[in-house]
């Protein structure tokens, strides 16, 4: 959540360009904010954004070790690239699960005027159920789908390689350091090769 509070502001500008919002640069953007909305406009969105991390990861890495298992019963337990297959899945799983908030976060931070435009998450989702239903709130989850799948895939996937690739400690297992390292280059390069997705 800090970290994510953090950079928030970067995010903002980010949605902002996504969104077609804004087409000046990112400098020019973080200041029309700030101008027409305040500092605290550049917070606008973070708070579905904390509350969609405990519930996505919580989701994302049980249902990974699920998918690990069923998967493992059904091909085998050696089976290549169980880790990006499981992962693929667990993501599609987080994703659809909080794809809501996701939702909540992109219509409250993907405007720049406050006027008339809703800035609170139960005022966003009261409206979109009202006109829309509750299948309202997974407008756009396609993409997202899309990109879950082969991010959180090739980030588990990776992972599992490296992991097999790192020194063991004398109880056989990863050290801490080893974790930390495995787990920095699978989500950069995951990160990495799936950027275009998130642009």
């Amino acid at each position: 959540m800090i970290a994510k509070t953090c950079t928030s502001p970067f995010e903002r500008v980010r949605i902002l360009h996504q969104t077609g919002e804004s087409l000046k640069g990112p400098i020019a953007t973080f200041q029309q904010i700030v101008r027409e909305e305040g500092v605290i406009g550049l917070w606008r969105g973070n708070s579905a954004n904390c509350l969609r991390v405990f519930p996505s990861k919580a989701v994302l890495f049980s249902t990974n070790d699920m998918w690990k298992a069923n998967l493992a019963r059904l091909l085998g337990p050696n089976v290549s690239g169980l880790g990006f297959f499981s992962g693929s899945l667990a993501g599609m799983t987080a994703s659809f699960v909080t794809y809501p908030l996701d939702y909540v976060r992109t219509r409250i931070s993907g405007k720049l005027h406050t006027s008339g435009h809703p800035t609170s998450m139960v005022t966003v989702i009261v409206q979109t159920v009202t006109k829309e239903g509750v299948l309202g709130l997974y407008k756009g989850i396609g993409p997202t789908l899309a990109g879950a799948l082969p991010y959180e895939g090739l980030k588990f996937g990776s992972y599992d390689v490296l992991k097999g690739r790192m020194p063991k400690s004398k109880d056989g297992n990863m050290t801490v350091t080893g974790k930390l390292i495995c787990g920095g280059m699978a989500g950069s390069t995951a990160g990495f090769i799936m950027y275009p997705n998130d642009t």
